[in-house]
């Protein structure tokens, strides 16, 4: 992990604070850490799920124009409300 340069502060209910406490505790580390590897789960998550959907795209197969055949066809398309 680089050098933590910036703060965030967040407010959360009492109930939610004494959970993560309680994990922190039996992690061994600091509630902040326990926030970070939260944070850090949740966008490579997202990471994940739009490189399947990328790839599923990807798997489809289907026969695509020149970048600029498509362009034109989705700029029309946008002009003429069909967006």
């Amino acid at each position: 992990m680089g050098t933590l340069t910036e703060r965030l502060e967040i407010h959360l209910p009492k109930d939610k604070m004494s959970i993560l406490r309680q994990e922190a505790r039996k992690r061994g580390v600091s509630v902040a850490q326990l926030v970070r590897e939260g944070i850090d789960l949740l966008l490579e998550k997202d990471i994940q799920a739009r490189l399947q959907a990328a790839k599923a795209l990807f798997d489809l197969g289907a026969p695509v124009a020149h970048w600029e055949k498509m362009k034109e066809e989705i700029e029309k398309a946008h002009l003429e409300g069909k967006d």
